[in-house]
């Protein structure tokens, strides 16, 4: 078998020549075979692929995102949380501006099953709407403030928003 040796080892060209083969032997033996219908792979391969590569089971500790948060404020309040640009909030100034802005939202009464609609632009704040409005109880709706006010409009009715949460300019359209 010739192959290009500067671009597969011998296992990969013969595993390519295998998968090509096993293609062409089901078009002939049906030529009205739809190309979605053909099993690539060989039972050995699959089983790799599926079973082994695929083997991610990690055990992930307990808690909603809210809890797991604020562990991390917990163990490391200092530590860079997130970063836009040149914008970086540690853990606990994230922590305390959701918590400000949580408060806000119960106020005007986010609660349990309350959906916010954040028309924010990407930034730092959109992370804090976010956790904030976990924190309330409620489930956010992303909104890109460049969509057309027609199409944003839809979507906030469409999801049953009771508080759309914005900035000056992403609410100017």
């Amino acid at each position: 078998m010739l192959f290009a040796v500067d671009l597969f080892d011998e296992g990969t060209a013969r595993g390519l020549v295998e998968r090509l083969v096993r293609v062409l032997e089901v078009v002939a033996a049906d030529p009205g075979v739809r190309v979605g219908e053909i099993d690539v792979l060989g039972e050995v391969e699959r089983a790799r692929v599926v079973g082994e590569w695929n083997a991610t089971e990690v055990v992930l500790p307990g808690g909603s995102m809210v809890e797991r948060f604020e562990g991390w404020v917990a163990a490391a309040p200092d530590v860079v949380a997130v970063r836009c640009g040149e914008v970086a909030l540690s853990y606990g100034e994230l922590g305390r501006r959701a918590n400000r802005l949580a408060r806000l939202l119960v106020g005007v009464g986010v609660g349990r099953e309350s959906r916010v609609a954040l028309c924010l632009a990407r930034s730092v704040d959109v992370v804090v709407a976010e956790l904030a409005v976990w924190k309330a109880g409620g489930a956010f709706v992303p909104l890109d403030p460049e969509y057309p006010a027609d199409r944003l409009g839809f979507v906030i009715a469409d999801s049953g928003a009771e508080v759309v949460l914005g900035t000056s300019e992403s609410l100017a359209g």
